[in-house]
């Protein structure tokens, strides 16, 4: 009996650290404080527990039955022998994936806080946010009533349950810690964003911070919506490359537009598009350097060549080759982009290339804007 009671003891022991350390997280901010041993031993062991409860768990809702078929009942004591699945088992192996894909994710938040590419921690706080729903999901899906219950399917449930409430807390936790770390990342760098519902998100987010604990406990899933989009759209490169870029000196940002002055036999067809296209389409930004010489610059043009600088950087003989095939074939396109509408086919045509670049580029680089904005300016050498 004693040892039946220690077994339930330390069962719901882990669920309860889980969820003690997401309150944690509510009142000791990792960044200003040193983490002691004791709570990293609790992460590890409650991820462990979560792992085990729910690896048994999804075994024996494996063996429960199907929707829509009969159960069987002893005829003299009435009792059944089995139990419904709680999961359908046909679609179960998509959760199990999803789980396995979110425990990746938040060792990676772990222990990467703060230095992700914005791509990698949405990815992953999306991941995490997901799964922590679909847990509170299972929980109104399977209720509380099988506690105690003698019956074939409590004890998948109960296991669930419990790998759930560790999961829940573990990953909540883990969200709020990279939410500060963000938050406080976003003030060091000081970030101004541009648009007009950026601006009201980061508004937002500054005033959740300023709440009473209660408050900020119940509005944390609100600002967690809020700040991934501030996150993956509010990028902006650092104040020591835009105190450069956003003056009107002669190398660098800003500077008025010029025609392009390309050397014969050198040819950029995207720089010609970025010169010869309508405004409203190619949007040229500012001046740049190419040899030495000033051209017209869009974005499209300094996302490809961030990327060809990321392939440069990470694959330096795939990038000879690509390079070569360019030269060879770019200068003869650009002598037909003659014609303003020519240009803004090329545009056009090259958005879905451009699209991929940025995301390799979200993906890849920590700070992905300022490379972005150090293609032809100075600060590229």
């Amino acid at each position: 009996m004693i040892l039946y009671l220690f077994l339930i003891i330390a069962f719901f022991l882990f669920p309860i650290s889980s969820i003690a350390l997401m309150i944690r997280s509510w009142i000791i901010d990792e960044r200003t404080s040193v983490k002691k041993v004791h709570v990293k031993i609790m992460e590890l062991l409650s991820f462990i527990a979560m792992v085990v409860f729910l690896c048994a768990g999804f075994l024996l809702n494996d063996h429960g039955v199907a929707g829509g078929l009969p159960l069987h009942q002893l005829e003299r004591t009435l009792h059944f022998r089995d139990a419904y699945a709680t999961l359908s088992n046909d679609y179960v192996v998509t959760i199990i994936c999803s789980m396995i894909l979110s425990a990746f994710a938040y060792w990676g938040l772990k222990s990467n806080r703060g230095a992700l590419s914005p791509l990698l921690y949405t990815a992953a706080s999306v991941l995490l946010i997901a799964n922590v729903i679909f847990a509170i999901v299972y929980f109104s899906h399977t209720g509380f009533g099988h506690y105690g219950d003698d019956s074939a399917g409590a004890t998948p449930i109960i296991l669930l349950h419990l790998g759930f409430a560790c999961l829940i807390g573990l990953y909540a936790a883990e969200l709020k810690h990279s939410a500060n770390a963000f938050m406080h990342s976003a003030q060091q760098e000081e970030i101004v964003y541009s648009s007009k519902w950026l601006r009201f998100m980061d508004y937002f987010r500054q005033k959740y911070y300023r709440l009473p604990l209660l408050w900020s406990i119940a509005f944390f899933p609100v600002m967690l919506i809020v700040q991934l989009p501030l996150v993956l759209f509010g990028q902006r490169p650092d104040s020591f490359i835009r105190v450069f870029l956003e003056t009107s000196s002669f190398h660098y940002s800003k500077l008025p537009a010029p025609p392009p002055i390309l050397v014969p036999g050198d040819g950029h067809y995207l720089c010609t598009v970025s010169v010869r296209g309508h405004r409203k389409i190619v949007k040229p930004l500012r001046a740049g350097l190419r040899h030495g010489n000033r051209i017209v610059v869009n974005r499209q043009l300094l996302v490809a060549n961030a990327f060809e600088n990321i392939i440069e950087e990470y694959a330096p003989r795939t990038h000879k080759i690509i390079r070569r095939c360019y030269d060879k074939y770019g200068y003869p396109l650009s002598k037909h982009i003659n014609q303003p509408w020519s240009a803004d086919v090329v545009y056009l045509l090259m958005k879905p290339l451009e699209w991929i670049f940025l995301a390799v580029l979200y993906t890849v680089d920590r700070n992905p804007e300022n490379r972005i904005h150090r293609q032809y300016s100075e600060l590229r050498k």
